[in-house]
């Protein structure tokens, strides 16, 4: 019960740049030569784009940092390629949401991939730009002391952390939001999302009409 792949592969990198500029947080991921498994943790990071998104991703970046207590800085140093995924909105949509008989369970949801080779920055200067960018998109309102290397303040957070540099070498996406149905059909899935009201059912719901063709977005549903 599963369609092709590539119906819903993104066209071009601009897909996954689009998404990596939105999203907050994502999955920093690499090979765990010891472990002989992939090694993945939660990152919040900042974008550093070169130009709009429908450029390549080439000389594009992503900035963050981690504990240094974190085991994959150890792997980093001696291999820096990595991916970094970002996620979408995602929602279960059960058969009968599409006013089918027949209708067939799916799900819905969006990723953005990105091949990555990293630099890991311990100086207190290149950390305190990493910070301050990283303040400047999540806490826009301030309220946190000045950005100064001699501040204790800042010397026993920059003493925990590694920050790092992720230059973006490849980018791919993903973005399944009922682009295989009838116009028609989404509007009706779209309806149900909305009135079953789960916690990203409106996200989802506002990513199905996007994906519509402009002038059947406005139109009421057809069932």
């Amino acid at each position: 019960m599963a369609h092709g792949y590539d119906l819903f592969a993104g066209a071009d990198d601009a897909t996954a740049l689009a998404l990596l500029a939105q999203a907050g947080h994502g999955q920093l991921s690499l090979w765990d030569g010891e472990a002989q498994r992939p090694s993945l943790t939660f990152m919040h990071y900042v974008p550093r784009l070169q130009g709009p998104v429908d450029t390549p991703p080439q000389g594009g970046a992503i900035w963050g940092h981690l504990a240094n207590t974190n085991p994959m800085l150890r792997r980093l140093d001696s291999d820096p390629r990595a991916t970094f995924t970002v996620f979408g909105p995602a929602a279960y949509v059960p058969s009968y949401f599409s006013g089918e008989p027949r209708g067939v369970p799916t799900s819905y949801y969006s990723w953005g991939q990105f091949a990555v080779e990293a630099v890991l920055v311990r100086d207190p200067a290149g950390l305190l730009e990493i910070l301050g960018a990283m303040l400047a998109r999540f806490q826009p309102e301030g309220r946190h002391p000045p950005l100064d290397a001699t501040d204790r303040y800042w010397q026993g957070l920059l003493g925990a952390i590694t920050g790092l540099r992720l230059r973006i070498v490849g980018a791919q996406s993903r973005f399944k939001y009922g682009q295989n149905k009838s116009a028609g059909t989404r509007r009706v899935i779209v309806a149900a999302l909305r009135q079953r009201g789960l916690a990203q059912d409106g996200a989802v719901a506002g990513q199905v009409l996007a994906h519509l063709p402009p002038e059947a977005r406005d139109a009421p549903p057809s069932a």
